[in-house]
């Protein structure tokens, strides 16, 4: 009987994307992605996922070498096609943001046994949250209010831990 690894890292797919996306705010090696993607997502990518990736998004025209002062460390930018890829994949933002919601409701629902009601006016929040920062993203003033409301909802639920 074969044994299953268990996964702990991004759903199969992502890691493309998630390279690409970190790779859209500047040129990085394979360890700096590593180590960025850790950063990310609390899972560090092998370098048996990674390398072969970045040669495989490199031969798809989506990132080029870029030069630097070090010639040992071979760092990558994206390119012009790659920059186009990204914005396509905005086009599946409603499909994630469902995936999302349904992993959510597993989760919270079926694995933690939440009651109905809380994980509605949980969801709700969650749903709140993401609307009220893509206003607030283009706002600064707004941006400063979300993060206030954020903190202080914060508080509230540690005070609510703590009774």
């Amino acid at each position: 009987m074969r044994r299953h690894k268990h996964r702990m890292g991004p759903p199969r797919g992502m890691l493309k994307h998630i390279t690409l996306q970190i790779l859209k705010n500047r040129p990085m090696s394979g360890s700096e992605l590593m180590n960025e993607i850790e950063e990310y997502t609390e899972w560090r990518p092998s370098p048996g996922s990674i390398y072969p990736l970045l040669n495989r998004l490199k031969e798809e025209g989506l990132i080029e070498k870029y030069r630097n002062d070090d010639p040992n460390l071979k760092r990558f930018s994206l390119t012009e096609k790659g920059k186009n890829e990204l914005e396509e994949h905005k086009k599946f933002d409603d499909q994630f943001r469902k995936r999302n919601k349904t992993i959510r409701k597993i989760y919270w629902r079926l694995h933690r046994e939440m009651p109905e009601e809380t994980y509605e006016s949980f969801s709700k929040l969650y749903d709140q949250i993401e609307k009220a920062y893509k206003i607030a993203s283009e706002d600064p003033g707004k941006s400063e209010k979300l993060r206030k409301i954020l903190q202080d909802t914060c508080k509230e639920l540690e005070e609510l831990q703590n009774e």
